[in-house]
């Protein structure tokens, strides 16, 4: 019997065409096709087709060739267009372009339901309310510089760690991310029952709802204050829920749930917007992100797929255990390492007061810019890199709004978790973080 991969539907974007079968050979629209080891793949033609092999059938419709953009990672990520301040400005960008949507639905745990249909569908102007905003405004960048058609594909869940998106195996590779992901979870719910878990989220969920309609209650009553004023007052929105098997923060919670339904999808780049969970675990956050990319690309069946990484913008953290300097740095850190990656730097895209900037533009255009040059459209360059340091003079990779490629500077930058931006490029890109630098460099020592 013939199985597709669940993004294999009719009205697909795809770059290639498998399948598994229990038959030693399928067709594909008559042409026989060769099974090795339950799976078979085949060149296609856009349009309709069908399916065979010795005891079932299955027919697609208007199946087509396209780039397969796919955007993953947490809130930012999965931020709609109808809350975001980019919405006119989407729709009307999208008129007369090719863009198909997918989203893998959140399933938070085996046997949960989330409402909602994994299905390709093309996305008109006025039905996009859903589709994550900095997903398609990157989107919509490359669309501008290419005649095909597009696919993107949504696989993303808010407050989600990268631990959730690994198996467990990876985590436990290494005994850092094992001691704080994966041993202190289970150990705290050994002796947990069904029975207390439930009551624990009904419990959760009675505390969300009080808290939202407290805060919007106490936002009505005090127009004068800002948005930062109000959270000191009333406090943040109650996060993390309960502990559990249900809980999509246990180790590895949506990686069989919803990556391993992408399972040699074969995108052609990868937008990984992600990391404002797992601040409190910072200096682990190079080895999760590098095992993350490699379990992905495994998984995909894409050994050298592109990755777009989004670094951290600003947000005035109050939780002290959070940091967010290291975390940028971790990213960047893995973009250098991995030479199929690049990162955009996103210091001047965050708000102080809210740790989902409702503005997408800055992202969406960065990620877009970036994707379309890795996909060989465009040249385009991110924000300034030191490429050299004293204690007191600072060097960069570009000419910086100054008219220099260097400036006199001591200490570090953009490390604060609500950083001031004083370092720009000459297009305005604020320059990348960076640490202070406490030794002086000798002409031996560059050499």
């Amino acid at each position: 019997m013939i199985r597709l991969p669940d993004y294999i539907q009719d009205d697909a974007i795809l770059t290639r065409l498998w399948g598994y079968s229990d038959q030693p050979e399928v067709t594909v629209n008559g042409r026989p096709v060769p099974v090795t080891d339950g799976t078979w793949e085949s060149a296609f033609e856009d349009g309709d087709m069908l399916l065979a092999d010795g005891d079932s059938r299955v027919t697609l419709h208007n199946v087509r060739h396209g780039l397969v953009i796919l955007a993953a990672g947490q809130s930012n990520m999965e931020w709609p267009v109808r809350d975001s301040l980019n919405e006119d400005e989407i729709r009307q960008r999208l008129e007369g372009k090719d863009i198909s949507w997918l989203q893998v639905p959140r399933i938070l745990y085996p046997g949960h339901d989330s409402g909602e249909d994994m299905q390709w569908c093309r996305l008109k102007p006025d039905a996009i309310g859903d589709v994550s905003a900095v997903g398609l405004l990157a989107t919509l960048e490359v669309a501008e510089r290419t005649g095909r058609p597009i696919g993107l594909v949504g696989c993303y869940k808010g407050g989600s760690s990268a631990a959730s998106w690994v198996p467990e195996e990876d985590l436990k590779a290494d005994p850092a991310l094992e001691a704080f992901y994966v041993t202190d979870y289970w150990a705290d719910i050994a002796d947990q029952t069904d029975e207390e878990e439930d009551a624990c989220i009904a419990a959760f969920e009675q505390e969300v709802d009080d808290y939202n309609r407290r805060f919007a209650d106490f936002d009505r009553a005090h127009p004068e204050l800002s948005r930062a004023e109000k959270k000191d007052i009333m406090g943040h929105t109650p996060f993390p829920g309960p502990k559990g098997r249900k809980d999509f923060l246990r180790p590895a919670g949506l990686w069989d749930t919803m990556a391993t339904r992408l399972k040699g999808l074969a995108p052609d780049i990868l937008l990984w917007y992600q990391g404002e969970e797992d601040t409190k675990f910072a200096k682990g956050y190079k080895s999760l992100l590098t095992k993350l990319l490699a379990r992905w690309r495994r998984e995909l069946e894409q050994p050298d797929l592109p990755v777009v990484i989004a670094q951290l913008p600003g947000y005035m953290e109050y939780n002290p255990d959070k940091d967010w300097g290291t975390l940028r740095l971790a990213q960047m850190a893995v973009a250098e390492a991995d030479s199929d990656a690049e990162i955009v730097c996103l210091l001047d895209a965050g708000d102080h007061e809210n740790i989902h900037p409702q503005n997408k533009t800055i992202p969406g255009y960065r990620m877009g810019r970036m994707a379309a040059a890795m996909l060989g459209l465009e040249p385009y360059q991110d924000g300034p890199k030191v490429v050299r340091q004293t204690p007191d003079r600072v060097w960069f990779d570009q000419v910086l709004e100054t008219g220099s490629d260097s400036l006199a500077w001591t200490g570090s930058h953009g490390l604060e978790c609500d950083p001031v931006v004083r370092i720009r490029s000459a297009t305005g890109i604020p320059a990348f973080p960076f640490k202070a630098c406490d030794r002086i460099v000798t002409e031996d020592q560059e050499a």
